[in-house]
């Protein structure tokens, strides 16, 4: 008999939180709308940039690097100070 691992599920809300004002910071600095933001990420409605800007989210890594590259940032600049 073999036991069977429940993997966790990390998330960091606090982290999330800072990272998603982060996001909206940024995106306001640059005028844009979270329309505007979700489309030059290939989306078809804010509702996702919505949910991680309020960090409600976990997000890929990948995502990242595509709503940073859309801010014309590096992802180093989104990143909270923790």
């Amino acid at each position: 008999m073999s036991k069977e691992s429940k993997k966790g599920y990390y998330r960091d809300d606090v982290f999330l939180k800072a990272l998603g004002e982060n996001i909206r910071r940024i995106r306001l600095e640059n005028g844009l709308t979270q329309t505007e933001l979700a489309f030059k990420c290939d989306d078809k409605d804010y509702s996702q940039i919505n949910r991680v800007e309020l960090g409600k989210v976990n997000f890929s890594v990948s995502h990242l690097y595509l709503i940073a590259q859309a801010l014309q940032v590096k992802v180093k600049e989104i990143l909270p100070d923790m």
